[in-house]
């Protein structure tokens, strides 16, 4: 196996294993919470602007052997986890890695690993199109406003079709059934990278998150830059609890050293800033726990024993009041002709799998190197509220013959839930995001009963398996895209004023705050047309950009507290 350049930084460095901050009393002109995409894209653009920064990750190792993960070493190389191998990607909820990386106290799933979810998903990576910035962002958030920023990041991530070194494809059965069935559909087959703006009725081999044969990720693509500097500090098993502020300025951070379950302080430097990247989850619980947010929140934290601050300075902003997920459905279908099968997880990781194995260390070839799905396709409908929704369905062999299309509902969605903080310092669910409007429930009809009279037409040479084999039935599969916005949604709307529904301003401040910040999924006011990842990362490079040039040219509008 090929060694890519960031590993290589990753274990000259020896960052990543045991780092902590300087001193507790060290001031820094940039803390970041959350070592997710967000946090380290940020981590990583505001070092190479020659600001001290400070990135806190709550987990005490990463995913990968470099960053502290040597137990789970593959049988057949030591330099590897299962995480890493794309091929693997379709077993990784039964890895143990999954039990130790997944967070346990949220109602909702979130990674609390080094790298975030994008360490443990199934690395389909959608370009955003347009209209995921056009229809709801705000005025300077357009997609000609961050087009800049998204080739940023694909300039270092871009995602990849035809990931194996020697330009081919591998089991390919499964893509050629449904395309065949998709064509008699009158669909059209398009590149979903080049052609992003192609939603309506199109297939496309899937784009994976995958560079140089392995998982790809911020945690391969920028933090080995930061990490390179020495104005950059990586510090693990730091759980942030809550922001200290004095009034509307941030002076530092309140976390618990996973080592020693001591309480300690970090303090910025005069003049710096701290940024929330601890994803759309956490970071609302950050901000209860600090004083921001609706006041049963902050109550709820106060009684939970966090020291929240005086009455006087709690800011009443509607945080975690616009909570945006994908709902996804289940269609599992038996074609009659099918010889392909899903990859024997167990054969690959015991080592007997010796074809694949040996085309993937030696040659970088082979099924190893792509991720699980076979085919993803995209589509809309229009309800009678006039509204549009986007649907994307993700296809991949489950058993002989057998493919299951996870199939989500995605852009323009009206649904909204919320979330709410217990006295147990969990994030809980409040209010379901799910088909909780008339449009959206008949929209999702809509879209259902079309895939399920394609498939059961005469001559489709498919059938639908139990349960799932009718309309209500698929409905009734639903369950959580994972893919978590609007918790502390982005907008001109000031939260604090009338009716205002938004958290953080054009700026990402989080408003009534003169240096917090906020850059994770939880300032998206809409969702992306599909898996969300690449979509998470643009926002990053594009929020972090404007944090950049506010040092550059600070304006006069800080977003401090406003009578009303």
């Amino acid at each position: 196996m090929r060694v890519h350049w960031a590993t290589a930084v990753l274990a000259s460095s020896g960052a990543l294993l045991g780092v902590q901050a300087a001193s507790n009393q060290t001031g820094y002109d940039y803390i970041i919470v959350g070592g997710g995409p967000s946090g380290i894209i940020s981590a990583e653009r505001l070092s190479a602007a020659n600001k001290k920064v400070l990135l806190l990750e709550r987990s005490t190792v990463g995913p990968t052997i470099e960053t502290g993960a040597a137990k789970y070493a593959l049988s057949w190389n030591d330099t590897l986890t299962a995480i890493d191998v794309p091929g693997l990607s379709f077993d990784v909820g039964n890895f143990p890695q999954w039990t130790d990386y997944i967070c346990t106290d949220t109602d909702g799933t979130a990674a609390c690993i080094l790298g975030g979810g994008v360490t443990v998903n199934y690395m389909v990576f959608v370009h955003p199109p347009d209209h995921d910035f056009d229809d709801k962002w705000p005025v300077g958030w357009k997609w000609a406003d961050v087009a800049a920023g998204a080739e940023r990041l694909y300039a270092r991530n871009p995602g990849s079709s035809v990931p194996s070194a020697d330009g081919q494809l591998y089991d390919q059965a499964a893509y050629g059934t449904l395309a065949r069935f998709f064509n008699k559909l009158n669909w059209t087959a398009v590149d979903m990278s080049a052609q992003r703006n192609e939603k309506f009725q199109t297939y496309s081999h899937p784009v994976w998150n995958v560079q140089d044969y392995k998982r790809a990720g911020p945690l391969r693509t920028y933090l080995p830059l930061a990490l390179a500097r020495k104005n950059f500090s990586l510090r693990m098993g730091a759980l942030v609890t809550r922001v200290l502020r004095t009034g509307s300025r941030a002076t530092g951070l309140e976390i618990i050293n996973a080592a020693t379950n001591a309480t300690e302080t970090i303090r910025l430097a005069p003049g710096g800033k701290v940024i929330l990247a601890a994803g759309a989850l956490h970071s609302p619980r950050i901000l209860f726990n600090s004083g921001i947010g609706p006041r049963a929140q902050i109550a709820t934290a106060q009684r939970s024993g966090i020291t929240v601050p005086p009455v006087a300075e709690w800011i009443d902003l509607p945080v975690g009041k616009s909570l945006m997920d994908h709902p996804i459905f289940s269609i599992v279908i038996k074609t009659q002709n099918g010889t392909f099968n899903t990859l024997d997880a167990a054969a690959i990781l015991n080592g007997t799998a010796t074809r694949d194995i040996a085309a993937y260390e030696t040659d970088n070839d082979g099924v190893l190197t792509q991720g699980k799905h076979r085919l993803v396709f995209f589509t809309s409908n229009v309800a009678s509220d006039g509204l549009t929704r986007f649907y994307q369905g993700s296809c991949t062999p489950t058993a002989e013959g057998v493919v299951t299309i996870t199939a989500y509902m995605t852009h323009g969605l009206t649904s909204t839930g919320e979330l709410a903080l217990d006295a147990n310092q969990r994030t809980t669910i409040a209010k379901s995001p799910y088909l909780q409007t008339a449009g959206d429930r008949e929209a999702a009809t809509a879209f259902i009963q079309s895939m399920v009279n394609a498939i059961t037409a005469p001559g489709s040479g498919m059938t639908l398996v139990e349960p799932y084999t009718n309309t209500s039935a698929i409905l009734g599969s639903l369950t959580a895209g994972i893919h978590y916005a609007g918790t502390t949604k982005m907008g001109v709307d000031d939260g604090r004023v009338g009716n205002g529904t938004a958290v953080v301003d054009t700026d990402s401040r989080v408003y009534g705050m003169q240096n917090l910040y906020i850059v994770d999924g939880g300032i998206h006011p809409d969702l992306a047309s599909g898996n969300n990842q690449a979509m998470v990362m643009v926002v990053a490079e594009n929020a972090v950009e404007r944090i950049i040039q506010q040092d550059k040219f600070p304006d006069e509008d800080m977003g401090v507290p406003c009578d009303v």
